[in-house]
């Protein structure tokens, strides 16, 4: 018997080995099936005589420091050990490619996306050295991509073979490392190697992806040692000029022969490359005039100080902003650590003045309250705008003198300069807004589009839904410069099947476009630039007299993160300056533990939102977003497995457990309009529609612990009512069984996310009545008095499995209420008992659970790989793309 069959005999009860994918020098891979979590795995087994001579013990006791390890851009360790006298570790298999592969197949990378992976490969890198791990052999082979998104694979594996091994490991021929992205001290055998020899292998890594080849290469592995010993490589801006200088600059000095010369940290290194800090200043390298002009504008980090977490950058003169406009420049803004500017939010965040010389971002104060800050391309202080606290989605008005912004249901304007902010009006929802020419300003008001006087007023609704083709909700408005036209999203309840949609204010008249996108950003030179579904840059041709699209849409290689509903925090401004936030929305779940501690439930990095657990604790329904889609998968904490369950529809969301924990409902889009839907836990049946009142968008539901009745929101998308009905099965006479809706909170106002208390006497829900959302709590069914729970506002409450307490968020915070019933109710307490970014909030559904144990909250939270990117004269890029003919 061979060594694989033997192998694969011995391994037969845990892991079924089905082929080879790849051979390296250490070791042979193969594609597994991991046989308890029904997953498909990465098997990797030592070179025979490599794992002879470390020896079982000492390899296994070096290993387990890799198993520690978890990062977003790191590939995790599920499992290591020994069978069949062969030596394997086990770890996710990443249904992607390589950056090998990529390489191969493009050679060279666009500077944005060559830039924002190495970033991403050096956050790992930071983390792992700061654990004491270095990884020893970073190269395009052990760097997967998938999502889009860089994963390092085997880490510490080097490391654990050379510690294991020591002096033994030469004399199986096996080098630590690969020629073309090896350190000069690791060449040398220089045993005191320290995370600097990582930082020397990714400029090597960035090296190949900016210019297509490594920067030593050699017909031999000896030749290629030698030049990394001897030769200085060329600068990346000599064979690629639109590389620019301070990336050039971090690249040389992360190159540099001595160790000591490098940058300490890869996360410096990281900064430099994001035009933070000195930007890699190597003092041998003398920049022009021209570039110490240049280089401060595409360094320029725009980021809110030490209060906002803002926009960080180094001073541009008047020439230096006019020269910039001969070329586009494209950096990243760095953030604070401690502060929070932009996120994935359902609100955009950030505004830029119609010349593009202002920005505006929402930051947040040591207060943890979110007021506007205001800065100059040209001014690396950003200045907080006194009178915004609380403040939400700023724009600019034409001019660029005034600012709006919303702070609850009420809309603002203040003076760009400063003063007092002046009350405009109310709105109804908070999903775009925009300041016409003809000083109106544009706003979503009952899901459709309506119009405010800039000097105060009334809104009015001057758009129609187009119920034909199952519009349910007009969202994100862009005036265009003529004063009459308005360009929007028209979405029909499911985030695949929005569409751009035009308005005119003089007539009313609204229709959708033949153009699939989630919000427009402008149109320049007769070019309609928007965002997809799948949040790729776009532009497509577009009449603004006709109101018609004249061509083929192209896209663009700047890649846009999407929030909940579709938002893009993104704008754009006439003169063609772009502000947008890249990344990804992949999350992690998590359980919260008293005291801070956080333990990851789910570890594998996806776009995760709404789990709830179900009534055993066993199991946890949650919502899985991809490939244009949502859907409802059940993960069962005992074994780790997580199965989808949905696939009816786009748009299968906000999952909760019947009482008996078998079924799961949720609302989807199938069948052409919300409602809710259901489906045995455990996969042994199929989807069914549950609830579909004729006529009526159902966008949650909930049961009583009965089972017997349903508590759910329906009504149009931002004015939504709380009711409750029987439910027919649980009629025991049909003619003695109230089946009708019945009214828990129908206003005038946004009523939200109604959950029963485990005893099902008192129903909490949250309600935008009182000018901002605040968390409600009625007895239930029946009249009564309501009461209040929250007091500087609050969302999407859920109650403890002891109906003792309810949570709500508030302001990025989850408060815990203390109750007391008797002798009637009250809340004795509130504690802020946790902090942080919960992903995506959206006020659709809460985004955290409460854990049977009482003590524990169920959450994800955001893997921290969003930047916020400036593209600076981006309009050069559009009119040469045009000119080329990229149309697909």
């Amino acid at each position: 018997m061979d060594a694989l069959a033997s192998l694969t005999a011995a391994l037969a009860d845990r892991y079924a080995i089905e082929r080879e994918i790849g051979r390296g020098g250490m070791a042979t891979v193969y594609l597994a099936r991991d046989l308890k979590h029904d997953r498909r795995v990465a098997l990797k087994v030592l070179d025979p005589e490599l794992g002879a001579v470390l020896g079982a013990a000492r390899f296994l006791a070096e290993i387990k420091v890799t198993a520690n390890l978890q990062h977003p851009n790191l590939l995790p360790l599920f499992d290591s050990g020994e069978a069949a006298g062969l030596l394997y570790y086990v770890m996710p298999f990443v249904d992607g490619e390589s950056l090998r592969a990529k390489l191969d197949r493009e050679r060279q990378f666009p500077v944005a996306e060559a830039v924002r992976l190495a970033v991403a490969i050096a956050g790992a890198l930071d983390y792992a050295h700061r654990h004491g791990v270095i990884h020893r052999d970073l190269k395009p082979e052990n760097i997967l991509i998938h999502e889009g998104q860089p994963l390092v694979a085997d880490f510490g594996i080097a490391l654990a073979v050379a510690n294991a091994g020591g002096a033994r490991v030469t004399q199986t021929g096996l080098s630590l490392g690969t020629p073309q992205y090896m350190s000069p001290e690791q060449a040398t055998g220089d045993r005191a190697i320290d995370g600097r020899t990582d930082i020397y292998s990714l400029g090597a890594v960035l090296y190949e992806m900016l210019t297509g080849e490594p920067p030593h290469t050699g017909a031999t592995a000896q030749a290629i040692i030698a030049r990394v010993l001897t030769e200085t490589p060329r600068s990346v801006r000599a064979e690629r000029s639109s590389v620019p200088e301070y990336v050039d600059d971090a690249i040389h000095r992360a190159l540099a022969k001595l160790p000591a010369d490098r940058w300490s940290t890869a996360q410096e290194f990281a900064d430099a490359l994001g035009g933070k800090g000195d930007a890699g200043r190597a003092p041998a390298r003398r920049r022009s005039v021209a570039s110490r002009w240049l280089v401060p504008a595409i360094a320029a980090g725009v980021a809110l100080s030490a209060l906002a977490g803002a926009l960080i950058s180094t001073k541009l003169g008047p020439r230096a902003a006019a020269d910039s406009r001969s070329g586009t420049a494209r950096f990243a803004l760095t953030y604070d650590g401690e502060h929070i500017a932009l996120s994935l939010s359902v609100s955009p965040m950030v505004a830029i003045s119609p010349d593009g010389r202002l920005l505006a971002a929402v930051g947040s104060t040591r207060d943890a309250q979110s007021m506007i800050f205001v800065r100059t391309m040209s001014d690396p202080h950003p200045r907080a705008l006194e009178g915004t606290r609380g403040a939400q989605q700023p724009f600019f008005s034409p001019d660029g003198k005034w600012l709006g912004f919303v702070v609850g249901r009420r809309l603002m304007k203040i003076a760009v300069e400063g003063g007092t902010p002046v009350a405009l009006g109310e709105v109804d929802n908070g999903h775009g807004l925009s300041w016409l020419s003809s000083d109106q300003i544009v706003v979503e008001s009952g899901s459709r589009l309506a119009v405010i006087p800039a000097t105060g007023g009334t809104a009015r609704i001057f758009t129609k839904l187009d119920s034909a083709r199952g519009e349910v909700e007009q969202r994100w408005p862009l005036a265009l410069a003529d004063g009459n036209t308005v360009l929007y999203s028209s979405s029909t309840g499911s985030l695949p099947n929005s569409r751009l949609g035009v308005a005119t204010l003089s007539d009313g008249k609204s229709e959708t476009l033949d153009v699939s996108g989630t919000s427009p950003l402008g149109v320049i030179d007769g070019e309609l630039v928007y965002v997809s579904v799948t949040g790729s840059l776009m532009a497509v041709p577009f009449d603004v007299r006709t109101r018609r699209v004249t061509g083929a849409p192209m896209s663009f290689s700047d890649r846009l993160a999407l929030g909940p509903r579709g938002s893009s925090n993104a704008v754009l401004s006439p003169n063609g300056t772009l502000v947008y936030l890249s990344g990804s929305s992949a999350n992690r779940v998590v359980v919260s533990e008293p005291g801070g501690q956080e333990n990851v439930l789910i570890a594998e990095p996806r776009p995760y939102s709404y789990p709830r657990v179900s009534p055993d604790g066993k199991r946890v329904a949650l919502t899985v977003s991809g490939n244009g889609r949502n859907d409802i998968w059940i993960y069962t904490i005992a074994d780790g497995t997580l199965t989808r369950l949905t696939s009816e529809g786009t748009a299968n969301e906000r999952a909760e457990w019947s009482p008996d924990g078998k079924t799961v409902i949720y609302r989807s889009d199938a069948g052409g309009s919300s409602s809710l839907w259901k489906a045995p836990a455990d996969g042994s049946g199929r989807a069914s529609v549950f609830f579909k009142p004729p006529g009526v968008q159902v966008w949650e539901g909930v049961f009583t612990p009965d089972g017997q009745t349903l508590v759910y929101r329906a009504g149009p998308i931002g004015t939504g009512d709380v009711l409750y009905r029987r439910l027919s099965g649980a009629c025991t006479a049909q003619s003695a069984c109230d089946t009708t809706a019945h009214a828990i909170a129908a206003t005038k106002f946004s009523e939200w996310t109604p959950r029963l208390s485990p005893d099902g006497r008192w129903v909490a829900y949250a309600s935008d009545e009182s000018g901002s959302y605040q968390v409600y709590v009625r007895p239930f069914p029946g009249a009564g008095a309501r009461f209040q729970v929250s007091a500087d506002g609050g969302e999407m409450p859920v109650w403890s499995h002891d109906g003792r307490r309810l949570y709500f968020i508030s302001d990025r915070e989850i408060v815990a209420a203390e109750l007391a019933f008797a002798p009637g109710f009250s809340v004795t307490r509130r504690t802020n008992v946790l902090e942080g970014d919960f992903a995506p909030l959206s006020r659709g559904h809460a985004p955290y659970d409460a854990m049977p144990d009482g003590r524990s909250l169920l959450l994800v939270r955001g893997v921290n790989d969003a930047q916020t990117m400036v593209v600076l004269n981006w309009a050069d890029e559009l009119r040469a793309a045009v000119a080329k003919g990229a149309r697909r």
